[in-house]
């Protein structure tokens, strides 16, 4: 007779997901992640190798999952409901974008890298992330893809809508509405592509 196991890998990576995501990178320790879950430390090593291999399991996991829901909607031009879809991901599950947007791989890896499968996934997971921005961008503009306009969709689809978000996931609780509000009218008055004639028009102050 098999014996299933008790403890799975992805238990073990929503313990790290939640320990990150309330105390930081330092407290996702081995030890931490196994009292999470209740289980003999030991029986981590099984599935993952070390820290730095169940953390970046975790979060390539956390980071798909956004690649996921903003890359069909880049490729398609559709820079306002990819900015959008960032607060309605993060509102699917508080924890997970808690530890994906408020942290950073290099945080989250200072005392080791994880393994090299690992980093190469979340390589091409930034790959396609990357391909589907620029393609946005190119829709949006006339075809070529400019410094400035990629400045600006940087800031419009994913800085200001994480700006914005970043102290209600530091809170905790729902997002408001007024945040929905504030991307439409962010991208209703600062479209990505700029044409050579409004580019020469002065700023209009409000």
């Amino acid at each position: 007779m098999v014996r299933t196991a008790r403890f799975s890998e992805e238990t073990f990576i929503d313990a790290a997901i939640a320990l990150v995501a309330e105390g930081g990178p330092a407290a996702a320790t081995m030890q931490a992640i196994a009292r999470r879950v209740g289980a003999p430390t030991g029986s981590i090593y099984h599935r993952f190798e070390s820290r730095s291999a169940i953390l970046g399991t975790a979060w390539n996991a956390a980071y798909a999952s956004f690649v996921g829901a903003l890359a069909p909607l880049l490729r398609t031009g559709c820079s306002r409901e990819a900015a959008l879809a960032i607060l309605s991901w993060s509102g699917e599950d508080e924890r997970r974008a808690r530890f994906l947007l408020l942290n950073d791989p290099v945080t989250l890896f200072e005392d080791a890298p994880p393994p090299a499968p690992l980093r190469e996934e979340l390589e091409r997971l930034e790959d396609k992330l990357d391909g589907a921005f620029r393609a946005c961008v190119a829709i949006r503009g006339d075809g070529t893809v400019r410094d400035e306009e990629l400045a600006r969709a940087k800031f419009l689809i994913f800085d200001a809508p994480i700006a914005i978000l970043r102290p209600h996931l530091l809170r905790g609780g729902p997002v408001p509405p007024f945040v929905g509000q504030m991307l439409d009218e962010l991208h209703a008055g600062m479209p990505i592509a700029v044409t050579k004639d409004e580019g020469m028009r002065p700023t209009r102050v409000a």
